[in-house]
């Protein structure tokens, strides 16, 4: 049995990260799925129709797709969990792998989980280890909780399936009435001894976080979290520096949801097709200095 791999995308406003986020899948997909469009609790953040404000669907629609592969579904949305089980719907692979409009991978990593899903067919989940970029591409976000440093995004496709939570994704498959994470899986620790991540690069730019913010308020997450996310995003997020890390990381914590999140130096290397986009950041840096 040939791995045929769905990617899934869900996306609102993912510029400038998604091209290198649907590049470094391309080559490896049987098919990308794209789900376009904004739940019902961010409808503020995109045009009247519901869609991307940022160029994000002209990009979508103008991407070198040669050999066919995307399907480009658009929409207003009650909340993520339909808009991944949408794209479940129209998925023809045997495999489906989560993916965000700014996560990127790096292509011999795809391959290599490829192939071990290829010898191993009884592997029904797969978990990546995760790194999150702060601020820029030369620190990542610290963190000792699980949750923050794994996350479920491959899942083996046996019809009929659903997935029951967004957070975090969870799949059922109603032949073994039962969900992908009670059936043999892999996670973080035996892919992070071979090197392989999730680049995650959620907290580089500030509408990003300013988007993220402004949504966690609106979910109700502040209580929960016992934080002030106003505060957090001007005093914590904009004012963080390398030089004043120390200073701002003992009066908050990095990630809202995480009280014992910090920073780090990043000590990797990215892949390739974010070489443009880093590149073009620190250009912009240097005018700004």
């Amino acid at each position: 049995m040939k791995i045929k791999m769905s990617f899934i995308m869900i996306v609102l406003n993912g510029m400038p990260f998604i091209e290198a986020a649907l590049k470094s899948i391309y080559k490896a997909a049987y098919e990308i799925i794209i789900i376009e469009g904004a739940e019902e609790q961010c409808w503020w953040a995109a045009n009247s129709d519901g869609s991307s404000n940022d160029g994000t669907v002209e990009f979508i629609k103008s991407f070198p797709d040669l050999k066919k592969k995307i399907k480009f579904i658009q929409g207003k949305w009650d909340y993520k969990l339909q808009m991944q089980n949408e794209a479940l719907k129209i998925a023809t692979g045997n495999y489906v792998w989560l993916v965000d409009s700014d996560e990127v991978y790096k292509e011999l990593d795809i391959k290599i989980i490829m192939q071990i899903l290829w010898e191993d067919r009884g592997i029904y989940q797969i978990n990546l280890p995760i790194i999150h970029f702060w601020k820029g591409f030369d620190y990542i976000i610290s963190s000792e909780e699980k949750p923050r440093n794994e996350i479920c995004r491959i899942f083996r496709r046996i019809p009929p399936c659903y997935f029951t939570t967004h957070r975090p994704p969870t799949l059922f498959l109603e032949k073994f009435n039962k969900e992908t994470n009670k059936c043999k899986k892999i996670g973080r620790k035996t892919l992070e001894k071979i090197g392989i991540f999730c680049y995650h690069y959620s907290h580089i730019l500030q509408k990003q976080v300013k988007q993220k913010t402004a949504l966690y308020k609106i979910y109700g997450w502040e209580l929960p979290w016992r934080i002030d996310l106003e505060d957090w995003f001007w005093n914590c997020f904009i004012k963080w520096t390398p030089g004043n890390k120390e200073t701002i990381e003992s009066q908050y914590r990095i990630l809202p949801v995480d009280r014992k999140s910090k920073t780090k130096q990043f000590l990797g290397t990215h892949p390739k097709f974010m070489e443009d986009i880093i590149r073009d950041f620190r250009k912009k840096e240097l005018k700004n200095v």
